[in-house]
């Protein structure tokens, strides 16, 4: 075990040292760290002798870093600064803000509105929101809460299950129409996306896992994302794999109609988890509550 109380001069003397440094004057310094002249000069006559060497070389009211107080100043700076930014990282602040995360499609047509509502609840608290579809961009230790598509077993966070992924074809009401009376239209673009992640399912995935090879010939159109494929739904554009939970505004709204009798049940979900090395603040907690609750 490491001696620090014998190996380590008292630490105050290290902060005034560092702010008479930066400044070369201990009155600079008493006015930025708020105590007296005296104080400051103490401090470092104190650290001076611990150490057994001159930091500054008197002269009237200018100070002179000596060869020890030049080296001694890079390696403290550097100490401070280091040591700052692992208690920043932990220390709760006064009014915290928590910080969520959410893969991007979820946030689009689920999440957002649900955070708009806590925002003007009696419960609401201060909140940044993060989006990405990459796992490890989304479990980073800084997130207080993530939302994200999975089975639910995310090593070294706790997760809560918000709701299962049904996948369903869904487009305009004019388009699912037609499919029902088994008009001889063209068939429509199958509005197909990039698998981000081992467990995504995209159209070559849903016709396998349904046996539905009526559509396998039909035209692909390629989009950017998952986002992408529904806005081109909402245009007319094609059929898109709705994941039906998260298109509940579409699908009430009759501006998007699901296909009948072709959802797939992916035994995939969608969870809020939080880290297991930390708490959840008081307010971390009230926002987690409010999207478990959420309809």
């Amino acid at each position: 075990m490491q001696a620090y109380r014998k190996s380590l001069p008292p630490l105050d003397t290290l902060v005034f040292f560092e702010a008479a440094m930066r400044h070369l004057n201990f009155t600079e310094a008493a006015e930025e760290l708020f105590v007296t002249q005296a104080a400051v000069s103490k401090r470092i006559r104190q650290l001076e002798d611990w150490l057994g060497v001159d930091l500054f070389e008197r002269s009237g009211r200018r100070l002179l870093p000596t060869e020890a107080g030049t080296y001694l100043a890079e390696k403290t700076g550097m100490t401070l600064d280091y040591l700052t930014q692992a208690l920043s990282a932990l220390k709760v602040p006064e009014r915290p803000v928590v910080r969520i995360a959410s893969v991007t499609a979820l946030a689009a047509f689920w999440l957002q509105p649900k955070l708009k509502e806590f925002a003007l609840s009696d419960e609401a608290c201060l909140f940044n929101l993060a989006t990405a579809d990459d796992l490890g961009d989304l479990l980073k230790p800084e997130h207080d809460l993530v939302i994200l598509h999975g089975d639910g077993r995310f090593p070294g966070w706790q997760s809560e299950l918000l709701f299962q992924e049904v996948l369903t074809p869904v487009g305009m009401p004019e388009i699912i129409d037609a499919l029902r009376s088994g008009g001889g239209g063209q068939q429509p673009a199958l509005l197909n996306y990039p698998r981000l992640a081992p467990n995504w399912i995209d159209w070559t995935g849903w016709i396998q896992r349904t046996g539905r090879l009526d559509l396998k010939d039909w035209p692909v159109q390629s989009c950017a994302s998952y986002n992408q494929s529904i806005g081109r739904a909402l245009k007319g554009l094609g059929i898109a794999l709705g994941a039906l939970p998260l298109l509940r505004e579409e699908i009430s709204s009759g501006r998007l109609v699901p296909l009948e009798g072709a959802t797939l049940k992916t035994g995939m979900g969608y969870y809020i988890a939080w880290p297991n090395m930390r708490p959840l603040g008081t307010e971390a907690e009230r926002l987690k509550s409010a999207l478990l609750e959420a309809d």
